[in-house]
């Protein structure tokens, strides 16, 4: 019955094309804002930890445009699961950045695509599987007849989706060092295990040490990537070469790059990043929880 449920409401989000789902996110976005007092407060606490010197009108406008970009992204989930691929690479404007991937494919020792939670961010999977055909990590949910079905609709541009377990891992050395393409994603919370403190806009922010230790141990280059939301249901990637500290034998450096190529993709517009997301719930020793009341 959720199977059945899941695919209709998919279904139904696929008949909005992006350009009406650009119409009608606004209204929506609207309705979520009051109705959702913790992304409402999520999104908040976030923007005024990274941009602090932004006026609370500014980071207001922020919010709320994160908030309709949350939106569009729920209509997408229906082009990703329905729409065949040649309808979805239509919607798509010429690639900004471009020769930074092919410098970095041409250097045959693998390379690695870190997009982070910005705009159109599942799209950007489907178009860039039609570059690289490669393999793409993601962070298992806890429903596994969802998961299975998001991992096959994930793979239907030719992708090779794998868990963030220990195969999954194994699986994208395996693929680097013979000098394929893989995708994650930079920007999710790590476990305190798995991730140390660096700058991310300035604020100390727990941040995983998986892709500069890939990038070190297979010599795969780091490209950055962001799929821009533009208008009348448009999209455009955005590629950008990593910082060079990200090979930086000091963790914190190569972290601090990490962000910082992180921050180039959400610079593109700022309004399409997922603030809502809970990025800092882990904080330095002696500092207090972001989110935690009171």
């Amino acid at each position: 019955m959720r199977v059945v449920l899941i695919n209709t409401v998919m279904r139904i989000f696929s008949w909005f094309s992006p350009r009406v789902a650009e119409v009608v996110a606004p209204a929506l976005a609207t309705v979520l804002w009051y109705a959702s007092p913790r992304k409402r407060r999520v999104t908040r606490l976030n923007l005024r930890a990274v941009f602090p010197d932004l006026t609370e009108q500014a980071r207001q406008e922020i919010a709320r445009g994160s908030m309709v970009n949350y939106i569009r992204g729920v209509f997408e989930a229906g082009m990703l699961w329905h729409w065949p691929i040649e309808q979805i690479l239509a919607c798509f404007d010429p690639t900004q950045g471009r020769d930074c991937f092919k410098e970095a494919k041409a250097a045959g020792r693998g390379v690695i695509v870190a997009a982070p939670h910005c705009g159109a961010w599942e799209l950007t999977n489907i178009f860039l599987q039609q570059e690289m055909k490669g393999t793409i990590l993601y962070k298992p949910g806890k429903h596994d007849v969802f998961e299975a079905m998001l991992s096959n609709k994930r793979g239907r541009g030719g992708g090779n989706p794998v868990p963030a377990t220990s195969r999954g891992l194994r699986e994208m050395y395996k693929n680097l060092k013979s000098g394929q393409v893989v995708g994650l994603l930079p920007d999710q919370e790590p476990t305190l295990g798995d991730g140390r403190f660096a700058p991310f806009y300035g604020f100390e922010t727990l941040t995983g040490v998986l892709l500069p230790r890939l990038a070190k141990r297979t010599g795969a280059a780091v490209v950055f990537a962001s799929c821009e939301r533009r208008k009348n249901g448009r999209y455009c990637v955005h590629l950008f070469r990593a910082p060079e500290d990200l090979l930086s034998d000091d963790m914190r450096t190569a972290l601090s790059a990490v962000n910082k190529g992180v921050e180039q993709c959400i610079e593109v517009d700022r309004k399409q990043y997922l603030w809502a997301y809970k990025r800092f719930r882990h904080r330095p020793e002696g500092q207090k929880s972001l989110y935690k009341r009171g």
